[in-house]
């Protein structure tokens, strides 16, 4: 009976893993792999027209569900949170990461259990196989299921902070470019994509949202609008701060050459005072390895000697006076 109980546990556990393994994979393909499929898809639904048998039944091949897309939405469904604040705080933060298709949510749910499902079924079938039991297996099943749970948001949270540490270097330079441009003559959209043009090797990630930006202000979106949404989709502070102040210029008619200017003088001062922080706690950060590496090592090389002559000289004179 126990042997049978076994069996069927490691079955279940090994059906698991492979159903889990078979999510992950589709969620990689379709997160990192999918992107140039979906512009390739896109183009050509906007070029070319429907077919007429579509046309007749009502449907367009966007509109036809695939095998991937059904797999996440159901393993979504499983760690989809009620409250839709939520959902929009999920969709924000993968903004953020520079995950913005249209299933990032339900890859990112999806991705949450898969990797449950893979580290609590993959402990549970190893259990069941090995010849002798291991002791607490249910709470270890569950700290490894709780933790594949936990890291899809240590991935997104470390990829949000490199991206917004790489938009914050790229940003001052492309400000600093954007005030020659508007103040060499240029409108606000043509100095756009001219500081585009110029930084797309040198800040590939920030020219990125500003092309954007400009398409949105060339759609007809207001600048000020524009901006507040490029600071929402990088959640940069700096950002924020340029969309209030491009609306009070609309507001007030003021020169727009003459507040970015500004704006690039107070964020090349606030990067430099990051940098004066960034270097008054280096003495800080030293302390650790001083103390627990080069301290011994210090110790050994002068008290070394000293406690080698003390050993042979004086233990034995004090032994013998014994």
């Amino acid at each position: 009976m126990e042997a049978l109980w076994r069996n069927s546990v490691a079955l279940a556990g090994t059906a698991g893993i492979v159903t889990s393994a078979v999510a992950v994979a589709l969620c990689a393909k379709l997160l990192w792999g999918g992107r140039r499929e979906e512009v390739e898809r896109r183009l050509e639904r906007t070029i070319s027209s429907p077919s007429r048998e579509g046309q007749a039944a009502g449907l367009s091949p966007a509109a036809e569900p695939s095998l991937g897309a059904g797999l996440l939405r159901a393993l979504s469904r499983l760690s989809r949170p009620s409250a839709a604040m939520e959902v929009l705080r999920i969709r924000q933060r993968l903004d953020h990461a520079g995950l913005r298709s249209e299933r990032a949510v339900e890859l990112f749910l999806g991705s949450k259990v898969a990797l449950a499902l893979i580290g609590g079924g993959g402990f549970l079938s190893w259990t069941a196989l090995a010849v002798n039991p291991v002791g607490h297996a249910l709470q270890v099943t569950t700290l490894l299921a709780a933790l594949g749970f936990i890291v899809p948001n240590v991935w997104v949270s470390r990829r949000v902070a490199q991206r917004q540490k790489q938009l914050s270097r790229e940003l001052p330079d492309t400000l600093d470019l954007l005030v020659t441009c508007v103040e060499a003559g240029l409108g606000l959209e043509a100095a756009l994509s001219r500081v585009v043009e110029e930084t797309r090797r040198s800040g590939p990630l920030l020219a990125g949202e500003m092309t954007q930006t400009g398409l949105e202000i060339q759609a007809g979106v207001a600048r000020g609008e524009a901006f507040r949404r490029l600071a929402m989709r990088t959640g940069l502070d700096e950002l924020r701060t340029l969309a209030a102040t491009l609306v009070q210029t609309e507001l007030f008619g003021t020169s727009i050459a003459k507040a970015l200017r500004v704006q690039a003088a107070g964020m090349r001062q606030r990067r430099s005072y990051r940098a004066e922080e960034q270097a008054a706690m280096v003495a800080t950060k030293m302390l650790v390895p001083l103390i627990l590496c080069i301290l011994p090592s210090l110790f050994t090389v002068i008290m070394g000697p000293a406690v080698v002559r003390i050993v042979r000289t004086l233990l034995p004179t004090l032994g013998g006076g014994v």
